[in-house]
């Protein structure tokens, strides 16, 4: 199951590389220098203008419990190379065996907004413990953070016209992993308020919900006694799929079931067809029928864009919807593509130089500053600088943006509300935060409240407004001669 390496801290949640390196530092003398790394990714997903954070929890599990035991070293003593001798030497497993993360470890909290280029993530310590930790990061943040980027944006469009209307996650049989559970959590992080996942939701403590579906219809001989048999079996959870065979008629069945059996009808699902068309005729049908209280709910493959139109372009009449493949699969973008780089090692910065991929030197953090209540612009920093005091600026910050290729300067004020967005969650290997056992519902709730301090042209659905993500500018003086310092050896060569 998805669930036992975390819970196990198996130090093989890796790539074969992250052992081989290791070993190759380690017959070098090179395996305990120190060495920062961040991870971050480059842009946001879905075309949109945010990602929200998600994973964190997971990941602090697994590396509080990381160990090399002797298991694992009798594993690696197994394999062998090319030329048929073993991989790994006897004197680096016998370091490697009982060894334990003796790293430090910042982090942008779950359930925050964060943007391109962005360290999420700073490991500082032993070159080759660093990099063993890149691999799990990626896997849990990547996946999350786009599955609760998602959620939101779907969430977003079932509210567009003001109301509010519950989003569900009924994405099991199309997940991509076994159980659907990091999906399923990422999900209700971004603020789908159930799952149809009963696993999960008895894993991570969500709300379970669910309907029927046309097996049970299709079981009866008829539709009317496949509905009556429900109402009377289901109590408590009579909503009824009406699309099996007509769905005019199948509301007009699940008005005679609820009439017949005396059960009260709480919804009924529709899965097929005009979804607009026929969210109005059913609502015609359950009001004619003095029913205007029985709730409609959509499914069939829904996305954010999707449900926007049906609900400001055609102005659908359903209370709930339920949203499944392309939710869990992140169906348009199913990578985000977050990286791990090295920033800097025995205290030198470091830079990756590439074409597109130019990396930020030295370890880094962000500062976000807030006007009026609104996230204002954000500026990565030297690690070591310290510009807030008390939830406020103390000195002026001037910066470089980024994530627009025209370098737009940025200033900000001594004195302006600012904060900074990665915090210390573990040193030498132990955990200094909450964050592994923070609530699911606390930090739903923060997705909420982060959400309504970003502007609404960050928010739209297609075509955002680009937020500021600047270079303090003493770190864009850096890297540009860096750059430079570069391109001028390689043309003297």
């Amino acid at each position: 199951m998805t669930m036992n390496n975390l819970e196990t801290g198996t130090p093989f949640y890796c790539d074969l590389y992250h052992l081989t390196m290791a070993q190759a530092w380690f017959l070098d003398g090179k395996h305990e220098d120190p060495k920062t790394s961040e991870a971050f990714f480059r842009r946001c997903p879905f075309k949109g203008g945010y990602l929200i954070s998600a994973g964190l929890g997971e990941f602090l599990q697994w590396a509080e419990k990381w160990e090399v035991k002797q298991e694992d070293v009798d594993y690696l003593a197994t394999l062998k190379g090319a030329t048929g001798q073993p991989l790994f030497k006897k004197e680096f497993l016998d370091y490697i065996n009982g060894q334990k993360l003796r790293v430090n470890m910042q982090a942008v909290p779950e359930g925050e907004i964060v943007f391109p280029n962005e360290p999420v993530l700073s490991v500082s310590g032993p070159n080759w413990q660093v990099d063993m930790v890149e691999a799990a990061f990626l896997n849990i943040f990547n996946a999350q953070s786009l599955i609760a980027t998602k959620a939101a944006r779907i969430v977003q469009a079932a509210c567009a016209d003001g109301v509010e209307r519950p989003v569900l996650e009924f994405g099991l049989r199309r997940a991509q992993d076994m159980g659907c559970y990091l999906p399923t959590r990422a999900a209700y992080i971004g603020g789908c308020v159930g799952t149809s996942n009963v696993a999960a939701a008895q894993y991570y403590g969500i709300p379970v919900k669910g309907t029927m579906a046309h097996s049970f219809v299709m079981s009866y001989e008829n539709e009317l006694e496949a509905f009556k048999a429900y109402l009377n079996g289901a109590e408590g959870n009579t909503t009824l799929l009406i699309d099996t065979y007509d769905t005019r008629e199948g509301a007009k069945n699940a008005v005679r079931a609820s009439r017949e059996t005396g059960v009260p009808l709480m919804g009924v699902r529709i899965d097929s067809g005009d979804l607009a068309y026929w969210s109005h005729e059913v609502k015609r049908i359950f009001n004619e029928a003095g029913m205007p209280d029985v709730k409609l709910v959509a499914s069939n493959d829904l996305d954010e864009h999707l449900i926007e139109n049906l609900v400001m372009v055609q102005k659908a009449d359903y209370d709930i919807y339920a949203a499944g493949t392309k939710l869990v699969t992140a169906y348009d973008m199913p990578a985000l593509g977050g990286v791990f780089k090295t920033k800097s090692y025995n205290g030198v910065p470091k830079i990756k130089i590439a074409e597109g991929k130019t990396t930020i030197p030295g370890a880094t953090n962000v500062v976000r500053l807030v006007r009026d209540g609104r996230y204002e612009g954000d500026v990565i920093m030297p690690a070591a600088d310290e510009v807030v005091r008390n939830g406020r600026l103390h000195e002026n910050i001037i910066s470089f943006n980024v994530n627009n290729l025209n370098g737009k300067k940025m200033g900000f004020q001594q004195g302006e509300e600012a904060f900074v967005l990665l915090k210390p969650v573990m040193a030498g290997g132990r955990l200094v935060s909450g964050d592994k056992n923070r609530s699911l519902d606390d930090i739903r709730q923060a997705v909420k409240e982060n959400f309504s301090k970003l502007d609404p042209a960050y928010k739209r659905l297609v075509n955002p407004h680009i937020y500021g993500v600047g270079l303090k500018q003493d770190l864009y003086s850096q890297q540009k001669n860096m750059v430079a310092m570069f391109m001028a050896q390689r043309e003297r060569i």
